[in-house]
């Protein structure tokens, strides 16, 4: 009864922020995103127990733009505050490492994203409060899936601290468009996000310069082939931080870092429009490091769009992702882990209207947490989305 309350006066405070922010935009050429997702999920089988939970997220993105507001050009501001609410599926039901919902995260209000950008022809800079998985370790395929590996590749998001969501802290990112092309772009950030805490409203930025900083740099390589869209993009990280060697907790090494590819990749195009087709994503993620726990990731897809509508509102996808662990962890703990965890996931999104998106979704997690005794789990996901521009 207490979540139905929660959820209800969320929707209420969504509706009428939204109404507001919306008159005033038309006045001072101001946006707002706004959306609600809304997760039913069921571990049907293996994992740590079945069983259902509900979860979900509230997003609101405001965005200023200065040129707009006759201040100076090419400058945007932009102010995103997120409440997550509901139950925590990884950990109560299926125990996977790769962690099955990109959502969860329990009962939160918060300041996920404050920051400033500012354009210079075929250069920008921006810096403030950012979710580093925004800008890099993106792909455009693999973003249509729930399960987190396909958003952010866990040689960073398990190896070391990294500015994503829910917890994020400040960063300094430069891009530069080389031509149509190419592009290049680098950041840093600092070394470990705040903790986000009911009373905090995810202010606190942790910033120590004795925890390292976070560096990141991609290369983008546009359209290869000249017959068909794709992207393509090689990057590498490094945290200057500490950390305990897996193999030797006693010794402390200083510094984590890996490289990584993303490739988007259209192979077939039945319209002049470009609202129907096949395109398939591969990522592949390798950490050398003794305090990496994951060392190597690998994951590959294929999504078409357009099979039941001709206008390209509907979207079937097939995917795999696969994280292994550091032969010298596993060769310590002995019998109780095994050497990988993979997840296949086959998710469908329909666009009933505009606004309002759903997407059934099914994975079967083959050794959920990579644990020796824990049996491979099937969970379901039904979920809904709506969003205002």
């Amino acid at each position: 009864m207490m979540q139905k309350l929660m959820l209800t006066r969320s929707f209420v405070i969504l509706l009428v922020v939204m109404i507001s922010f919306s008159s005033a935009g038309q006045e001072k050429d101001n946006s707002l995103d706004a959306s609600i997702t809304q997760d039913i999920t069921s571990n049907m089988a293996g994992g740590l127990k079945t069983g259902q939970a509900q979860l979900g997220l509230i997003s609101l993105d405001f965005t200023l733009n200065t040129e707009q507001m006759n201040l100076w050009g090419a400058g945007m501001l932009r102010v995103q505050i997120q409440n997550t609410y509901g139950q925590r599926p990884t950990e109560q039901l299926v125990g996977d490492l790769q962690v099955f919902n990109n959502i969860e995260n329990g009962n939160y209000t918060y300041l996920h994203q404050f920051w400033y950008k500012q354009e210079m022809g075929d250069f920008w800079l921006l810096a403030g409060k950012h979710d580093l998985n925004e800008q890099f370790f993106t792909g455009q395929l693999a973003g249509s899936y729930i399960n987190s590996s396909f958003g952010i590749m866990p040689v960073a998001s398990l190896n070391v601290p990294v500015s994503i969501f829910p917890a994020t802290t400040l960063g300094l990112i430069a891009h530069y468009a080389i031509d149509p092309k190419w592009s290049v772009q680098a950041a840093v950030y600092n070394g470990i996000p705040g903790e986000i805490t009911r009373s905090n409203f995810g202010m606190d930025l942790n910033l120590n310069l004795g925890h390292g900083l976070f560096y990141i740099g991609e290369v983008h390589l546009q359209n290869l082939s000249n017959w068909m869209d794709g992207t393509y993009k090689v990057g590498a990280f490094h945290h200057s931080g500490s950390f305990p060697s897996l193999t030797q907790p006693d010794i402390k090494q200083k510094g984590a870092s890996g490289m990584y590819l993303l490739a988007d990749q259209r192979l077939y195009n039945p319209d002049a429009e470009g609202n129907k087709g096949l395109g398939a994503f591969l990522q592949l993620g390798y950490s050398p490091d003794n305090s990496s726990i994951n060392d190597f990731y690998g994951a590959l897809g294929l999504n078409y769009r357009g099979i039941w509508s001709r206008d390209g509102k509907d979207e079937l996808g097939l995917a795999l992702a696969h994280a292994s662990i550091r032969n010298g962890l596993l060769q310590i703990a002995g019998q109780a882990y095994r050497s990988c965890e993979t997840v296949a996931e086959l998710t469908y999104q329909y666009s009933l209207t505009d606004h309002l998106k759903v997407q059934p979704d099914i994975q079967y997690i083959i050794h959920p947490g990579m644990v020796m005794d824990r049996d491979n789990a099937w969970a379901g996901t039904l979920r809904i989305k709506w969003s205002y521009q």
